[in-house]
């Protein structure tokens, strides 16, 4: 059995307080299943993945495809879903359609009998019903109160979503400069060419919290996007580079935070 991510068109929509998630496109055999799946990240809001699962005899026919998968818990406060193909990330806008059937969920918004859960070590939260059952790595956090109370609680202590910028295939690299030379004593360096909008002032520094694993050197991309509608949304690809001397600790790799996905190179000696 083979399962590798697929590629796909998406779109997403919101109704009754369920997300709803299409991918269109083009399956390599009759017999591949396309499937649409929350992946199994620490990540608030999550992210989901498409799948290409193909098993036995295969007749390689180029079929086109169309699934839809409905998410009833993703976080009602989020506006974009992110989805993980073979082609990287991608921001899917989600539409509000409006109700057509009273919610499961909100049977009474004004009725305080909602609470707040949050998963366990991540920010990952959950809005349910007080007497409804939860799992077991959620705990409670908030409430009971309100739908609305429940959704202000969320939004106020989710995690903004940081834009994502179109990192160049093949052009991460870090290494440690140990050569001896005008600067006193090793220097960690490193690199990355990416796509952004012309207007976007972005640069790469160090993440905070640095994370678990010091050996681990984790960067992000800050991203300011500019004020108002007037802008140019003109591409341009650009070279971005932090420094760190001395370096903190012997990194092994390097991590940049892209958005809700990451990217990971080996970190290299210089000498």
């Amino acid at each position: 059995m083979s399962k590798v991510f697929g590629e796909g068109i998406y779109s997403a929509y919101r109704q009754n307080g369920i997300l709803h998630v299409r991918a269109t496109g083009l399956k390599p055999t009759a017999q591949t299943r396309v499937t649409i799946e929350e992946l199994p990240f620490l990540i608030f809001p999550p992210q989901l993945g498409l799948f290409f699962e193909t098993d036995g005899i295969t007749n390689p026919i180029v079929l086109p495809f169309d699934v839809e998968k409905a998410f009833p818990n993703y976080p009602s406060s989020t506006k974009v879903v992110s989805i993980v193909d073979k082609n990287g990330v991608h921001a899917i806008d989600i539409v509000e359609q409006p109700a057509t059937v009273p919610s499961l969920l909100v049977s009474d918004p004004a009725a305080a009998e909602f609470v707040v859960y949050q998963q366990i070590g991540t920010d990952h939260y959950l809005i349910a019903k007080s007497e409804d059952l939860v799992l077991a790595i959620y705990h409670k956090v908030f409430g009971p109160d309100t739908y609305a109370s429940c959704q202000a609680y969320v939004a106020a202590h989710a995690r903004p979503i940081i834009p994502s910028v179109e990192v160049v295939p093949g052009t991460f690299a870090a290494w440690i400069n140990r050569q001896p030379g005008i600067d006193q004593g090793p220097k960690f360096i490193a690199t990355v060419e990416a796509i952004v909008e012309i207007d976007w002032n972005v640069t790469l520094i160090s993440a905070v919290p640095q994370g678990f694993n010091p050996l681990i050197k984790l960067l992000r991309f800050e991203v300011q996007l500019p004020v108002g509608s007037r802008h140019s949304t003109a591409l341009v690809r650009r070279t971005f580079r932090y420094e760190e001397a001395p370096p903190q600790h012997p990194y092994n790799d390097a991590m940049i935070e892209n958005g809700p996905g990451s990217i990971t190179m080996p970190v290299r000696e210089v000498v």
